[in-house]
């Protein structure tokens, strides 16, 4: 009993470090994405091919994806539902990747006393495209 107690505690720690993995079929519409259960500044996301973008909601890049060179990509098919989910309108293969959020307000850190540890909430979601290319 005590070993599969530790071995869940085990797991369930590390899977703090990962991405929550979903698989949605290719074309499927209104796919919701529920990055944050806070507010968001901006939404980011790393593509299979490993750009990064960024979807700012305040702005002269407010509503669309912004790559690392400043370059405007096409974004159209994203909105934005209050606090913190991305939907996609229809789901394109371009679409897979890891999704993040940068948060409105930052929480300044407190010195916590000796033994005690918050971990940090994060709720990255890894996006699959199930179908054909």
């Amino acid at each position: 009993m005590m070993k599969t107690l530790l071995l869940l505690l085990a797991l369930v720690s590390v899977s703090y470090g990962f991405a929550l993995g979903i698989g949605v079929p290719l074309g499927e519409k209104d796919v919701a994405l529920p990055i944050s259960s806070e507010e968001v500044k901006a939404f980011t996301r790393t593509l299979k091919n490993g750009q990064k973008q960024v979807w700012n909601l305040s702005g002269p890049n407010k509503g669309t994806w912004v790559d690392s060179k400043g370059k405007k990509v096409p974004s159209t098919n994203f909105v934005f539902k209050a606090p913190g989910t991305l939907i996609i309108k229809k789901l394109s293969n371009d679409d897979a990747g890891v999704y993040d959020y940068e948060p409105l307000k930052v929480i300044k850190e407190e010195k916590l006393p000796p033994g005690v540890h918050v971990d940090p909430h994060q709720q990255r979601i890894e996006l699959s495209v199930i179908g054909k290319l």
